[in-house]
């Protein structure tokens, strides 16, 4: 790809916003219709990420834990849109993934469809199923070569000096999306290293709502097409990648 955030497969169109999940329902924060759109950009990344491990099962290791993460990323768009049938089938491929079952991961996939949908469904505490944990939350973020969605790397290529194209919007509403319904997931998966003293906890907790803000505005602001503001993008792009290298300084083990 050339452009300076890639759209990874399928997610060439509007993106979702957030999912809440610890409140009673789901509440979207954007028209249904845009989580219609990231719900089908991220089904057709999935099918991407079990054809590559059909294709080479060695690189189950890698591709899996996104695909997993994927899954869980489309449950909480069914949620969020009264969808209950792709909530309910996105949990079926989640659960064949933490068995590691991938052809049934895989049949499971190909049944997944998304609808209108209607009210937000209640919040069934999704980041309690099917073994969900912090790495697989991250997987995404990882590089695409290595099973990953680019997410961290599309997101410093935007702000290089020597990038060589502008910053396409739809591609950041794609990433903002997914940054902003990680965010919610992460703020149920504090490590070791943040739940040492309340202190860590809510500097946990406050770096992973700043990242699910900018992305909110990210999204605002992408959402405007062609009349977006590339340089208020990129500011703000720069804003969630320093948020992520500081909790990252703070708490990651590696």
């Amino acid at each position: 790809m050339t452009t300076r955030l890639r759209l990874t497969a399928g997610a060439a169109a509007l993106a979702a916003g957030l999912w809440f999940l610890s409140g009673a329902a789901a509440a979207p924060v954007l028209p249904p219709e845009t989580y219609k759109k990231a719900a089908e950009a991220d089904v057709a990344q999935l099918q991407k990420h079990l054809d590559h491990i059909a294709k080479e099962p060695m690189d189950a290791k890698r591709y899996g834990p996104t695909a997993k993460s994927v899954a869980m990323l489309l449950a909480a768009y069914g949620e969020a849109t009264g969808d209950k049938g792709l909530t309910d089938q996105a949990l079926k491929v989640a659960e064949a993934l933490a068995k590691k079952d991938y052809k049934t991961a895989d049949a499971e996939a190909k049944k997944l469809a998304v609808k209108a949908g209607g009210k937000p469904l209640a919040a069934g505490d999704l980041h309690k199923m099917h073994k969900y944990d912090l790495a697989e939350v991250m997987s995404p973020f990882r590089g695409g070569k290595v099973g990953g969605l680019n997410i961290e790397k599309d997101i410093r290529d935007a702000f290089k000096k020597d990038a060589p194209v502008p910053v396409d919007p739809a591609a950041v509403e794609v990433l903002a999306a997914r940054t902003a319904v990680i965010g919610e997931y992460t703020l149920h998966f504090p490590n070791e290293k943040a739940t040492v003293n309340t202190a860590s906890k809510a500097q946990w907790e406050k770096w992973t709502k700043d990242m699910i803000g900018t992305s909110q505005k990210l999204i605002a602001e992408s959402a405007k097409g062609k009349k977006a503001d590339e340089k208020a993008l990129v500011k703000m792009l720069n804003t969630l990648d320093t948020t992520c290298r500081d909790c990252h300084n703070k708490f990651r083990d590696d």
